[in-house]
């Protein structure tokens, strides 16, 4: 079967479950519609009306069980998630031992020691595919996807062959490329760029040949990464375009999210701020609605956006509320994000004590595992803070090596989390002024008039507006305006 067909729409799913609520017959639809192969935001969007049952209701339904316990994990809520896992154990059938353990397998509150057992037990009994295990958890990533194996480190390449045969048991048809993929992230995390290019740009070729877009986004979205991080902003666009034009065509709409999210950490690598505006206001997912575990990535983008635009409060809240719910799950690469977006936060808003404590919460972090790249692509921000942290801690090798590649990123992406108000030489008060007429379209006599000055003044002021905003008409001024928030209210 087709696994576009598989996931069948949200919105379709929801009318089904309208309906049933309507007529009484909600527990035997959620049955039914959920013992079919669906995409996890589309469990997530019914799980108001699992919410709706009982206990009782879910734990007589071997189907209901793991989806409940799989929203709870979504919440955050690992604590109900083992203990609806658990439930399972009630079924005395050998069959459901295996069926708990495939359950199980995608639960972040279970250890490394756990998971490796469980991915023994389940090939030994060639109980794969298993259905309900996802590559990338809708994510950029499949080494830090629905669960954090950078732990795992260099037994990703110690330990080949038998990680290839449990991929290839557990994925099935949709193993290819995951091996390859995983690693290149690896290579690119140790900072070893050039394997990492060279290993992803090789693969891709064969995943393309696929209908199943979850590890190809991944590949796509390294090697975006890469282009970005070496100043080639143009490339990264277009590798943007070929994922949407991707998705459109395999049918993987859940990726949509994720992919807007990478165009809005894109937007803020090149001082797009339109671009990341428009995201932060339209797209990206709202915390306050409650955090959704498989939203992590957008709201680390969110939270940079909030940095480009001066809201240091706001991002700083969100990242700790993360953390709350990463530990449990040991999710370590995203900590020491969150950690590393908490110090610039606190940089930015001029808090040093707070930004040097994260800073050395990221650094314990990246000395453990390994994340070189996790921190060096902070750029401009992340030479502040270890030079920071440096002169009131000291420095090392390890210390030093980030800087240094931190260094290189601020060269290639000079833009890259600048906020507005630093991308451009300040404008005077008449300036402003004249900036703004120039937005409500008014010509050269108009403005003159209105400031009781002359055309040749004008002409000036319009020069040196063009100068300090680096365009070359007015047009683009506007534009670059609007841009900047440097516009009054319209």
């Amino acid at each position: 079967m087709d696994e576009r067909k598989a996931h069948r729409d949200e919105t379709e799913l929801l009318t089904a479950m309208r309906a049933a609520e309507q007529n009484g017959t909600l527990r035997e639809t959620l049955i039914r519609e959920l013992s079919r192969p669906h995409s996890a935001p589309a469990f997530w969007a019914v799980r108001e009306f699992l919410f709706q049952l009982t206990d009782r209701e879910i734990g007589e339904s071997p189907v209901l069980i793991p989806v409940m316990a799989l929203i709870q994990s979504m919440r955050g809520d690992l604590r109900e998630a083992e203990r609806y896992v658990s439930m399972l154990r009630a079924y005395q059938d050998p069959r459901m031992e295996l069926y708990r353990l495939s359950a199980e397998l995608v639960m972040p509150y279970i250890t490394d020691e756990q998971f490796v057992g469980v991915v023994q037990t389940l090939t030994a009994a060639h109980a794969g595919p298993v259905q309900s295990l996802t590559i990338s958890a809708c994510r950029p990533s499949i080494l830090n996807g629905f669960r954090d194996f950078s732990a795992f480190g260099d037994k990703i390449v110690t330990y080949k062959e038998p990680v290839c045969a449990a991929i290839e048991a557990l994925y099935g048809s949709s193993a290819t490329g995951i091996y390859e993929i995983a690693l290149a992230e690896w290579y690119y995390q140790r900072n070893e760029c050039f394997k990492a290019l060279l290993l992803v740009t090789g693969t891709i070729p064969f995943m393309e040949q696929m209908h199943d877009m979850r590890c190809l986004f991944v590949a796509l979205a390294l090697q975006m990464r890469i282009l970005l991080m070496n100043g080639q902003a143009r490339s990264a666009g277009m590798i943007a375009e070929k994922i949407r034009r991707r998705i459109s065509v395999t049918g993987w709409e859940e990726l949509t999210d994720s992919l807007d999210a990478l165009n809005a950490w894109a937007a803020c690598s090149d001082g797009n701020y339109a671009a990341a505006r428009s995201w932060l206001k339209d797209r990206a997912p709202d915390e306050d609605q409650g955090i959704y575990m498989m939203n992590v990535y957008a709201y680390l983008i969110k939270a940079r956006c909030y940095i480009v635009f001066g809201k240091h409060m706001k991002a700083a809240v969100l990242v700790r509320r993360l953390i709350a719910l990463l530990e449990p799950g040991r999710r370590y690469t995203d900590i020491c994000e969150c950690c590393a977006l908490s110090a610039i936060a606190a940089l930015a808003a001029g808090d040093e004590d707070r930004a040097c404590a994260d800073t050395g919460e990221a650094l314990a972090l990246s000395r453990k595992y390994g994340y070189y790249r996790l921190l060096a692509d902070e750029g401009e921000f992340m030479v502040r803070l270890l030079s920071l942290y440096e002169e009131r801690v000291g420095a090392d090798a390890f210390t030093e090596k980030i800087k240094g590649l931190a260094m290189e990123v601020a060269r290639q992406c000079p833009r890259y989390l600048r906020r507005p108000w630093e991308d451009h030489e300040p404008l005077t008060r008449v300036e402003s002024y004249v900036l703004y007429l120039l937005s409500q379209e008014r010509t050269n006599e108009e403005i003159a008039e209105n400031l009781n000055i002359k055309i040749g003044t004008v002409k000036f002021h319009i020069t040196n507006i063009n100068r300090k905003l680096r365009v070359k008409n007015r047009r683009q001024a506007v534009q670059r305006a609007r841009e900047l928030s440097l516009l009054r209210e319209e």
